[in-house]
């Protein structure tokens, strides 16, 4: 992490953008960020306009501390709009690098889901993680084409979030049996090579 805070403190101020964050499948982790800080649902426009309507004398420390946290994801949603361009300062720069490392997206998206809406992808989670290798990595696969995860709600963008890492774990799983079964094949091979160069004259 820090090699990689260096790395960005060297592109900042250049239009190259350093990324922190899992790259699972085609949805870039940027676009991710961009699209949940950008989305204010009702229940929060709500709860900050009461929020804004309270003197700040008569607010609770969590109260203060939501409305941070509101202003503070906008503030980030502009800075990640200019992310890699001339616009922005080598300080803002390295602001939305460090929101990136130290920040957790998947908060960010629960926080933002209703309380229907999270019932509704624990239902949907559990359904996709117990369909075929086939038919959810084409689930997954049709659904971070650009055009369709612009155009996905956010309850399916925070479903397919978490189903592209069940389908990676599947994905990782199959391929390390066959990097075990290829690592015993050659281990087989090699113990058959030894056993004939000892023994020359044995049937093969």
């Amino acid at each position: 992490m820090i090699i990689n805070r260096v790395m960005a403190n060297m592109m900042a101020g250049s239009d190259v953008k350093i990324i922190h964050g899992e790259v699972i499948g085609n949805v870039d982790p940027y676009i991710e960020w961009i699209k949940w800080l950008s989305y204010v649902p009702e229940f929060q426009k709500v709860r900050i306009q009461k929020l804004n309507s309270k003197r700040v004398e008569k607010m609770t420390l969590e109260e203060l501390d939501e409305l941070r946290t509101y202003k503070s994801q906008i503030r980030m949603l502009e800075l990640f709009k200019i992310y890699g361009t001339n616009e922005i300062s080598k300080d803002e720069y390295m602001e939305v690098y460090d929101f990136m490392v130290n920040q957790s997206i998947d908060e960010l998206m629960l926080s933002k889901l209703s309380l229907e809406e999270l019932r509704y992808a624990k239902d949907q989670i559990q359904h996709f993680s117990k369909i075929s290798n086939e038919e959810l990595r084409k689930k997954v696969n049709e659904e971070q084409k650009a055009d369709n995860y612009e155009n996905l709600s956010m309850v399916d963008s925070y479903i397919l979030h978490i189903i592209s890492r069940v389908n990676f774990a599947r994905s990782m799983s199959r391929l390390n049996r066959e990097i075990e079964s290829q690592l015993r094949e050659n281990a087989a091979m090699r113990q058959r090579s030894l056993y004939y160069a000892a023994n020359p004259y044995t049937k093969r």
